[in-house]
């Protein structure tokens, strides 16, 4: 009997570690503040359908968007993470934060993978971080109400959500969200050519800022105090 109860304590302490460890290597899932996207996400997968920019197009899975399609920005949803790359393909979940929640994501030298030598080699030969940072911005469709996520880890996509951000950054206590429209721009690199970069102007604001109060007005014939005159 005490050689069983031994075996079941063990069994029941190792059950307990692996819960454990599974839990601290799950990252927390994406928190919406807007119940509608939320329920969107969790029906649509975390994300939705993926928006990206890929060589000058722009494309949900194997269908190109038109240039000047219309999106609202949820970008008070804007998030950043790690993700993890092995032969192109992504490993594991990313591991993500949103903006507003202040939280900051880990350095890179805090994420495994740190032997240059052991990582895969780029066209050049050079070695490839295995870990990319991206941006993740929740969009919804103007025309049909979907949910997209554009996601990026380019130069130039960082430079795209830097400049909403500065934007939005003067407007955040308004309530309203800025309406992109999808387009790109390029530029000439001495060694690649012509390089395409997505560009996302702001073409509208959806939604109503809230209106300075305005001082109340006296009904007609309000008795404003003081002497009546008699006329």
């Amino acid at each position: 009997m005490g050689k069983m109860k031994r075996e079941m304590e063990k069994e029941i302490e190792m059950a307990a570690e692996k819960q454990l460890v599974e839990k601290q290597q799950t990252p927390p899932a994406v928190k919406y503040e807007n119940p509608w996207l939320e329920v969107a996400a969790e029906n649509s997968g975390r994300f939705g359908k993926l928006l990206k920019f890929v060589k000058g197009k722009w494309e949900i899975g194997d269908d190109e968007v038109p240039i000047g399609t219309e999106y609202i920005a949820h970008i008070n949803q804007l998030a950043k993470g790690w993700v993890h790359f092995e032969d192109g393909e992504v490993v594991g979940d990313p591991i993500i934060v949103k903006i507003v929640d202040g939280k900051k994501l880990p350095e890179r030298q805090e994420l495994p993978d740190n032997n240059p030598k052991k990582w895969e080699k780029d066209d050049d030969g050079k070695p490839r971080d295995p870990w990319a940072k991206q941006w993740y911005l929740p969009l919804i469709s103007v025309e049909s109400g979907e949910l997209h996520t554009y996601v990026t880890g380019s130069d130039g996509g960082d430079q795209a959500i830097t400049n909403l951000c500065a934007i939005y950054g003067r407007k955040v206590h308004d309530g309203t969200l800025p309406i992109i429209a999808l387009r790109s721009s390029g530029y000439k690199h001495r060694k690649y050519g012509r390089i395409e970069k997505p560009e996302l102007p702001i073409v509208g604001w959806d939604g109503t800022p809230p209106t300075a109060a305005s001082p109340m007005q006296p009904p007609p014939n309000a008795d404003m105090g003081g002497d009546v005159i008699p006329y």
